[in-house]
């Protein structure tokens, strides 16, 4: 099973609270990125060398353009997370505002109380009807900084001087560039590279240095992106698929899920109308479950979120 049951489009970014019953390929993407496991399957990431064990004390942080994947560890089900997609924009300003760094030192996010409780409120006024963007934003920014401080080992937080993200190679930024304005074209890694003057090697080594990824797992998290933002402008998964290049439906859909966790059709239902199950179990505003046998007690998704 996999579902979609809460997301939220904030001027941070977007946060979603999704079910995942496959593991995650390696995937990079321009957004730094949280993420918390709720319940369900245990599972791990890989960045870099490092490995960070979900688990109710550990989360995951993932600055911009940092490979990353999911790894799930048994087979007991789905898994239950809550991803914060941070645009690098928002997160600028921010640390311009506030006069620090807003990134993580480390993938590996303990846990503690002011986090914990943050997230909570975050996912309180994500499945309130009458909750305003302004509200979740200014939580998201709260959970934020509590993640980021939890991830340090210590030392006072580095200023915004220091730099508040990555300084790129210039053909690197170039290559980018190219890569989201040709996002609908069938091109391979050689011609990117040859379009910015560099060798192949010169290529995957400039990716492999600054990014710690390579050119062609970059070039998916950006049709990731781009269809991402397609579907939930509504366009037909059909057409999105062929847009992109991709020479079937089903294709897409498979490179979709193996980058996000859900299916496109998922995600589409969700930016368009919230499941009428909550992550409590509680139904939505103006709607109601029609009996207990369509959504055994049991079965109810607070069941599934384990006390984090």
């Amino acid at each position: 099973m996999q579902e979609a049951y809460a997301l939220h489009e904030g001027t941070f970014g977007t946060a979603i609270v999704l079910e995942a019953s496959a593991n995650l390929v390696s995937h990079a993407h321009s957004e730094t990125q949280l993420a918390l496991w709720l319940g369900g399957a245990r599972a791990c990431a890989h960045v870099g060398a490092q490995t960070v064990p979900y688990s109710e004390s550990v989360a995951l942080g993932v600055n911009a353009f940092e490979a990353h994947d999911m790894v799930r560890l048994d087979d007991s089900g789905s898994s239950l997370f809550i991803v914060f997609m941070i645009k690098k924009e928002w997160l600028d300003e921010l640390g311009q505002a506030k006069d620090r760094s807003f990134r993580f030192p480390s993938p590996r996010v303990p846990i503690g109380d002011a986090l914990r409780r943050s997230c909570w409120r975050v996912l309180d006024l994500m499945i309130s009807a009458g909750s305003g963007r302004d509200q979740v934003d200014k939580e998201v920014e709260r959970l934020l900084e509590a993640a980021i401080a939890a991830s340090r080992t210590g030392g006072e937080a580095p200023s915004v001087a220091a730099g508040i993200g990555v300084t790129l190679d210039h053909r690197l930024r170039a290559a980018i560039a190219h890569m989201r304005a040709h996002v609908s074209e069938k091109t391979t890694i050689d011609e990117i590279a040859a379009k910015v003057g560099l060798s192949r090697a010169h290529f995957f080594a400039l990716f492999r240095d600054q990014l710690h990824t390579t050119p062609q797992v970059f070039w998916s998290g950006v049709r990731v992106e781009e269809a991402m933002r397609r579907v939930s402008e509504g366009g037909e998964l059909t057409d999105v698929a062929l847009d992109l290049g991709f020479s079937a439906p089903g294709n897409f859909s498979r490179f979709f899920k193996e980058h996000t966790g859900i299916s496109p059709s998922i995600f589409k239902r969700a930016t368009r109308a919230p499941s009428p199950v909550t992550v409590t179990g509680i139904p939505r505003e103006g709607q109601s479950l029609s009996s207990s046998a369509d959504v055994p007690e049991d079965e109810g998704k607070r069941g599934h979120i384990r006390s984090i």
